[in-house]
């Protein structure tokens, strides 16, 4: 899985949750309050179902401690 690179927003760094697969969508709202995706305007765009970058790098390495376990369990 490669790992998204942030928009710079206002000082903020987002993600939208359209540059993810659907699996990952899924994943990643399964453990999000509703709240935490939130519409940006960018440049006099509205940007819906954006994340803020902590909140996405923290599942994104949680993933990939999940995914290696799981390949070290398959040995």
């Amino acid at each position: 899985m490669t790992k998204l690179i942030p928009i710079f927003i206002e000082g903020e760094k987002w993600i939208q949750l359209s540059q993810l697969s659907l699996d990952q969508v899924k994943s990643l709202k399964s453990i999000l309050p509703v709240d935490c995706i939130k519409k940006v305007v960018f440049q006099g765009i509205e940007l819906s179902e954006c994340l803020d970058f902590e909140t996405y790098d923290y599942w994104f390495k949680s993933e990939q401690i999940s995914n290696q376990r799981q390949a070290l369990l398959d040995f």
